[in-house]
């Protein structure tokens, strides 16, 4: 366990790609060299960087997804338990393990971010650039069948 201090997403790449090697993926590394043939005129279509890079999406994709069911386990949202019954369905039954489950989370998005060459500098940024599409989506009241046809907002998103 570090005995370092966290005080910002800064603070937790390098300790996050630490971790990560220890368990053999190199999400700095590989984050880097997609930075690197971006800038050096793009990568192959096929192969390669972009597969290593999409295996360990994946792996990191489904532990993610792991997480999130863990975090539903801490709900009573099966309707046909007494809690549901009761009209408690959906209440928070565990909440130290819940908050435990989300920060399991933030581990596999900065294992992601790190592969997609995102530093936290560059999360900030697209989160705040994103926060301002999903406003407008709001503030349009938009509808969930209209959605498709404004998936190309994100391509502004740099």
């Amino acid at each position: 366990m570090s005995s370092e201090s966290i005080e910002s997403l800064g603070d937790i790449w390098p300790m996050q790609a630490e971790l990560n090697k220890r368990s053999g993926f190199d999400t700095l590394g590989l984050g880097e060299a997609l930075r690197a043939a971006e800038a050096g005129g793009g990568l192959p279509d096929e192969g390669g960087l972009r597969t290593e890079i999409g295996k360990a999406i994946k792996n990191y994709v489904d532990a993610m997804s792991a997480e999130c069911h863990e975090l539903q386990e801490c709900l009573s949202w099966k309707h046909w338990y007494r809690e549901a019954k009761e009209g408690r369905q959906y209440e928070l039954q565990d909440i130290q393990n819940a908050r435990v489950e989300a920060t399991d989370m933030l581990f596999f998005l900065v294992s992601i971010c790190q592969l997609l060459g995102v530093t936290p500098q560059d999360l900030f940024r697209l989160y705040e650039q994103k926060l301002g599409i999903n406003h407008n989506r709001q503030d349009e009241n938009r509808s969930q069948a209209e959605h498709a046809t404004h998936e190309d907002e994100n391509r502004d998103v740099v």
